[in-house]
């Protein structure tokens, strides 16, 4: 257990140095935006995760670390609670523990929990809800099934992926026999209460606003064709995220469980259930809308504490029995999982920081760094030609460029104005003084402009550079007499195309 604890906290000290040495992620400073105005829901995604920075920032400050330390913090105390469902589960502190280093050796939470992310407080509920959930189990009693109903209901204002929670759960009751008496009970209902009162506000702001969120959400679930390249890069990057050795014991604990023999209450075989219960629904939707259009690999990431924990138990086991063979081999390297997976963040942080490894456009961590100087640069260009206002193609650039650059300088994306309806809406008198307006190069950022202001000029061109390297270049142009409308205004209906505008 001590190697557990010590990993767990070397990791959010490792975690701590590199979220105060990293520049914001475009998702973090659009999100750090929300947080400045805080609604009941956003085009994207429930309020929670703004809610978490707005808290954060309040405590920590406005710096990078300040944005991210609460999430880190939240995200740093699960293997407490992660150690807390396995010992429930199965009573072995060697699972325990091994569940926790099975845990902090995965990828996505060595490097994925540094940024915040809806994903932070949707992974923190998730596994409350699962530790309310093996109390039900151990206790029988109602307090935990409405303990569960809160729980969901504060995952889901944090992401619409916890509707897989709910139905794990109702999967879990179902296959688990000494649980199959709260199919119909009257805690049930009460949690459902629970979880519909906690998510209605958001639901409210939905109906109010043409149900944004749920059309953007939504429009992804629909078929479009069979793309059979996308099932292998989603199981590809699963495999990688969870890191190799971690995900070939979570594959041989599923095969494990058993599901035709009768598994007695509150056995190991049932724990188990509980855990592949859980699991099953997300990880089979994922697996069949890969079939035809990309998953992002953080996606499954609410799945990780219960992979974990079976992954854990199935080791154990395999070490208990004195396995060889195969399984022994498998058993004996997620024992090396951990060491592997730090050895992966420190890649990872050294590329992010230096680009020391020459990847070219395959490297993910390209889009990291150099923002802060690129907004500085603008400002400059901004304040040489007097401009008010800069114009900015697409959310991630508005986004950044508003947090590192100058308050008194309004930073304005033209398009896409369904973005911003938690801010002010800047005046159209704003625009009539001359301006400043930045786009990614080859991205033809002035045809836009053109179809909005008569004078429309090159000015130039600013870099983005990480550690010296070019890598990203950006057109600037001035602006200026403008003949229609400079903001599009937001969509008026329910159907949002964000390529195009607004459509009935």
């Amino acid at each position: 257990m001590r190697w557990a604890i010590a990993g767990s906290i070397v990791l959010l000290v490792l975690q701590a140095f590199a979220a105060r040495r990293l520049e914001l992620t475009f998702d973090e400073a659009y999100y750090t935006l929300w947080s400045d105005g805080l609604a009941l829901g956003y085009l994207d995604h429930p309020p929670m995760v703004a809610l978490v920075i707005r808290v954060s920032t309040t405590l920590f400050g406005s710096s990078e670390l300040g944005v991210r330390a609460l999430s880190l913090l939240l995200v740093g105390a699960l293997p407490a609670l992660i150690a807390l469902v396995a010992w429930r589960l199965f009573r072995s502190p060697e699972t325990a523990a091994l569940a926790v280093l099975m845990w902090v050796a995965t990828p996505l939470v060595l490097a994925g929990a540094v940024f915040v992310t809806p994903d932070a407080p949707l992974v923190v509920f998730w596994t409350l809800g699962l530790a309310a959930l093996v109390e039900l189990w151990r206790t029988g009693k109602a307090r935990w099934l409405l303990a569960v109903g809160l729980a969901l209901g504060l995952a889901l204002q944090s992401k619409f992926t916890a509707v897989f929670f709910a139905a794990g759960v109702a999967l879990a009751i179902l296959t688990t026999p000494s649980l199959r008496r709260w199919l119909a009970s009257p805690a049930s209902a009460g949690a459902l209460a629970i979880a519909i009162a906690v998510f209605a506000p958001f639901v409210g702001w939905n109906a109010e606003h043409g149900w944004a969120t749920f059309f953007k959400q939504l429009g992804r679930a629909p078929p479009h064709g069979f793309e059979p390249y996308y099932i292998f890069e989603f199981l590809a990057a699963q495999i990688m995220l969870m890191n190799p050795f971690v995900f070939a014991a979570l594959a041989a604990a599923v095969a494990a469980v058993s599901w035709r023999a009768q598994a007695a209450p509150g056995s190991r075989e049932e724990a188990r259930r509980i855990l592949v219960s859980t699991i099953a629904p997300a990880a089979i939707y994922f697996t069949v809308h890969a079939l035809h259009d990309r998953v992002q690999g953080n996606w499954l990431a609410p799945l990780f504490p219960a992979c974990a924990i079976l992954a854990a138990d199935w080791v154990a086991e395999a070490r208990r029995k004195g396995s060889v063979g195969l399984e022994g081999a498998v058993a004996r390297g997620a024992l090396w999982a951990a060491p592997l997976g730090f050895l992966a963040m420190a890649l990872a942080f050294a590329q992010a920081t230096s680009g020391v490894i020459p990847l070219g456009a395959t490297d993910p961590t390209a889009r990291l760094g150099g923002f802060r100087d690129l907004a500085h640069d603008l400002d400059f260009e901004a304040r040489a030609e007097n401009a008010a206002y800069v114009l900015t193609q697409g959310y991630a650039l508005t986004s950044l460029m508003t947090y590192y650059g100058d308050p008194a300088i309004a930073v304005v994306q033209p398009e896409q104005r369904i973005r911003w309806i938690f801010a002010p809406t800047p005046p159209e008198a704003l625009f009539a003084a001359p301006g400043l307006a930045l786009g990614e190069a080859g991205r033809r950022f002035d045809l836009i402009l053109k179809m909005r202001f008569r004078t429309v000029e090159p000015a130039g061109l600013l870099e983005r550079r990480r550690a010296g390297d070019l890598n990203e270049t950006y057109e600037l142009y001035r602006v200026a007499d403008p003949f229609a409308p400079v903001l599009d205004p937001p969509c008026p209906s329910a159907a949002v195309d964000l390529n195009r505008q607004c459509r009935p």
